[in-house]
């Protein structure tokens, strides 16, 4: 019986592709790739979903055919390892919730106040962190801080999904993709978006990016 690992390099070879082609197209890092293959990572169910769909394979063929509860996939969230877009696809298919997307906050609020301290906050692939400004998941909305390292971007390509974005850009300089046209936006400017044109966004100033974001369809974030 084959090893997650060993079955995706067959599946990579089968298909003549690289490492760093199938994280590029996976979205995932090509580091996460070799670890998997090498048994030195159990990559998560969502981590499982996204290569699978990279490859053009069912996500069954990467389980086990026993029942070896040693070797089922970890199903806790790596984000560290997946870029916004890839979240956002998990998203799509159902396969994320907000309280699999954000810890408990380290100081949980129990009234309307989130001090800062007490945000809780993911790091997700290539330098973007997300942080949510309320205190518990809110149905059909997201309000939250999002920062961008400098050349970080939301995916190797643009995205598109259901829902409607406000963004205000608090310091530095974020580049938006949008359909055919490209917006360059710096502090103080803001952005009204239509999630279901294709998008993408990049840090392409010299600072890191912090904004204030608001995401309608909380099923599908858009960042």
């Amino acid at each position: 019986m084959l090893h997650i690992g060993e079955k995706l390099r067959t599946a990579r070879l089968q298909q003549n592709m690289s490492l760093r082609e199938l994280a590029e197209k996976a979205e995932v890092s090509a580091s996460l790739l070799s670890q998997i293959e090498n048994g030195k990572a159990n990559p998560s169910v969502r981590s499982i979903y996204s290569i699978a769909a990279a490859l053009s394979l069912p996500t069954t063929y990467f389980f086990p055919d026993g029942q070896d509860g040693n070797e089922s996939p970890d199903e806790t969230l790596e984000t560290s390892q997946m870029t916004p877009s890839a979240v956002r696809a998990m998203q799509t298919e159902g396969l994320i919730e907000s309280s699999d997307l954000f810890p408990d906050q380290p100081q949980r609020s129990h009234g309307p106040v989130v001090c800062r301290s007490g945000r809780a906050r993911i790091e997700l692939m290539g330098g973007v962190t997300w942080e949510r400004l309320t205190p518990g998941p809110e149905e059909n909305v997201e309000f939250m801080e999002i920062c961008y390292e400098v050349g970080a971007s939301s995916g190797a390509k643009m995205s598109r999904h259901s829902g409607r974005e406000f963004g205000l850009i608090l310091e530095g300089e974020l580049t938006l993709e949008l359909g055919f046209e490209s917006y360059v936006m710096h502090a103080g400017d803001s952005i009204t978006l239509d999630s279901t044109i294709p998008h993408r966004m990049v840090n392409t100033g010299t600072v890191p990016v912090r904004a204030v974001w608001v995401v309608l369809d909380r099923g599908q974030l858009g960042f």
